[in-house]
């Protein structure tokens, strides 16, 4: 256990003792924060939040619970009722937000029961970390233990403690004290890299706010130190290591902007302010206002369509000057979220046809965004990325707020997105070319965890899939032939498709097509069987080509000129000045250390 530590505590309460006061205001010249105070609206909207979540209170377990049905990265059971640390969490902050007297003894009995579920163990690496359940204690699980549980539940504490100090029982605020200290204190011993920007920023928050509220020096130079690298990263990359993510990029905005509530010291504050605006000004560049969707390409995505949240957080952000249909404003009364104003003509004035161009990576292998927004449509690509279930590296976005459209390319092992096949694109305005190629040490369902080994994988089922998500009228002819066109028309887009060349050692594959509700899905089978084992290490092709266009008309979507070769073992793609290529032979694509690219 580290001196500062137990050292700190004394200084702590004769802090608190002197600069809390009695309404549980505080500043300094480093921090600063108050009670959470609600109106009514807002109060309103917190209890409906509430609602949908008392279902899931166990009081006999005194935390919320969450249902299983199938696999987890980081869970050893499938299937099952579980307590959830993080959500119980959640769930307390906004108990006691809402200032409901029925409510706030379930908060604080929440509050005590998951701080007893904390990893207390100083011999234990994972010590100041939480379990995702409390049936899954971290010294008997089996799968990897998530260190960012130690952040998340954190910032929670904090905001208890520091929005509702004087609620608080003096034994609940020693607890709630204990264990953020433990938990800042595995953030610092785990010190994630800068590229994992959500964690990065809000393990800086926690270790800054830790080591100022309770007077831990060496805790304070660190969080200092963190909070320069994740600033002087972020201005190197031009924006976070998420690109333009609908999840992350949130997410980083969130914490940032919680920053902003509560630190105050004028260098890091400019920092801070200065990392706002930039990830604003990713959102701006890539919204396209006809369709209003937060268009690609996306690194990490949970959702092909943009979500009435994120509209409710437009509408909050510009004081209602952006007000689309379907908003939900966030029930978060203690959100002070704001756009730039050199930023909003974006979102009310755009200005179309434009095409946004990003260097996301500048290191080798480097990464670029191309995204080509029309009043019609919006086309976005990635040159380098994988086919993991949460990249976006090619999609098109048509259609209005109320009836939204979206085309995705993906690869399917078994019915879940292959994350081993990367793709290499190049695009110019409506046309794309891509090249897939195959990792023989790449994921499977996730870009990192449980990745194939020596090239060895089982599968019922494999394909590469064209998705038209919310299509159900849309018209398609698939071709007969393996490398023939597929034509597509949905609600006044036409888009043509071409597999100019397709092998997976040696399935050559065919098309066949599926509808699901409004969506439609075309095929092109390599495999669907019994279980089997392939080998990558033994394939000496496994690889595809394409070419795309998307418009307004079939004149606008020919793909005439677009062709691939097969030399020197690559196989090259190229439309006029579009070229892209890749080897035909998998290959090992180990992680590059001390980044999120995993390509």
């Amino acid at each position: 256990m580290k001196t500062s530590f137990i050292t700190g505590w004394a200084a702590s309460l004769c802090m608190l003792a002197a600069c809390t006061s009695p309404s549980g205001t505080y500043r300094d010249a480093y921090i600063e924060y108050a009670p959470v105070t609600v109106n009514a609206e807002q109060q309103e909207a917190l209890r409906a939040k509430i609602a949908l979540s008392d279902s899931l209170y166990d009081p006999l377990g005194r935390m919320i619970t969450q249902e299983l049905k199938g696999w987890n990265y980081h869970t050893d059971a499938l299937q099952g009722t579980f307590h959830d640390t993080r959500a119980s969490l959640f769930y307390a902050v906004d108990l006691l937000d809402s200032h409901l007297p029925e409510y706030e003894q379930r908060a604080m009995d929440i509050v005590d029961k998951v701080i007893s579920l904390q990893n207390t163990d100083a011999q234990s690496p994972s010590c100041g970390v939480w379990p995702y359940f409390e049936e899954e204690p971290l010294a008997t699980k089996r799968s990897p233990v998530d260190y960012n549980w130690a952040d998340f539940n954190a910032v929670c504490l904090l905001d208890i403690y520091m929005g509702h100090y004087d609620r608080l029982s003096p034994a609940l605020r020693e607890k709630i004290k204990e264990s953020v200290i433990l938990a800042a204190h595995a953030v610092q011993k785990r010190n994630c890299e800068p590229g994992y920007t959500n964690i990065a920023i809000m393990g800086s928050y926690v270790t800054y706010m830790v080591s100022h509220l309770f007077n831990l020096p060496e805790m304070q130079q660190y969080a200092a130190q963190r909070l320069e690298e994740f600033y002087q990263y972020s201005l190197q990359k031009n924006g976070f290591t998420e690109y333009n993510s609908s999840t992350y990029t949130i997410v980083a905005l969130d914490e940032l902007n919680r920053m902003q509530r509560h630190i105050v010291e004028p260098e890091p504050r400019k920092k801070i302010d200065q990392l706002y605006e930039m990830g604003w000004e990713m959102i701006a560049r890539h919204y396209h206002a006809p369709s209003g969707q937060w268009v690609g390409p996306q690194s990490r995505s949970y959702n092909n369509f943009t979500q009435p949240s994120f509209y409710g957080l437009l509408k909050k952000a510009s004081q209602g000057r952006i007000d689309v249909a379907n908003a939900v404003e966030p029930a978060e009364p203690k959100m002070t979220h704001y756009i730039p104003e050199r930023l909003i003509p974006y979102f009310t004035r755009p200005e179309y046809p434009r095409i946004e161009q990003d260097l996301f990576e500048n290191l080798d292998p480097q990464i670029e965004g191309y995204a080509y927004l029309t009043e019609q449509y919006a086309l976005s690509t990635a040159s380098r990325s994988s086919l993991w279930n949460q990249r976006r590296p090619l999609t098109a976005y048509w259609g209005s707020v109320e009836q939204p459209h979206c085309l995705q390319l993906r690869f399917l092992h078994d019915g879940y997105d292959f994350s081993t096949v990367n793709i290499q694109t190049a695009q110019q305005e409506n046309r794309v070319v891509a090249a897939l190629e195959t990792a023989t040490d790449g994921g499977d369902k996730h870009i990192t965890i449980g990745r194939i080994e020596n090239g060895r994988f089982k599968a019922r089922d494999l394909r590469l899939r064209l998705q038209l998500d919310n299509c159900p009228q849309a018209k398609y002819a698939l071709p007969a032939r393996p490398d023939g066109q597929v034509s597509i028309e949905a609600d006044g887009l036409f888009c043509s498709f071409r597999l100019l060349y397709a092998a997976f050692g040696p399935l050559k594959g065919h098309w066949e097509e599926h509808r699901e509700g409004a969506n439609c899905y075309l095929d092109f089978v390599f495999y669907q069987g019994a279980e089997k084992e392939f080998d990558l290490t033994k394939m000496n092709e496994a690889a595809a080509a394409l070419a795309l266009a998307v418009g307004g008309s079939p004149q606008e979507v020919s793909l005439e000129g677009a062709a691939c070769r097969k030399q020197d073992g690559r196989l090259q793609v190229a439309w006029d000045d579009l070229r892209v290529e890749v080897p035909l032979k998998p290959e090992s694509k180990p992680i590059k250390e001390g980044s999120q690219w995993y390509y």
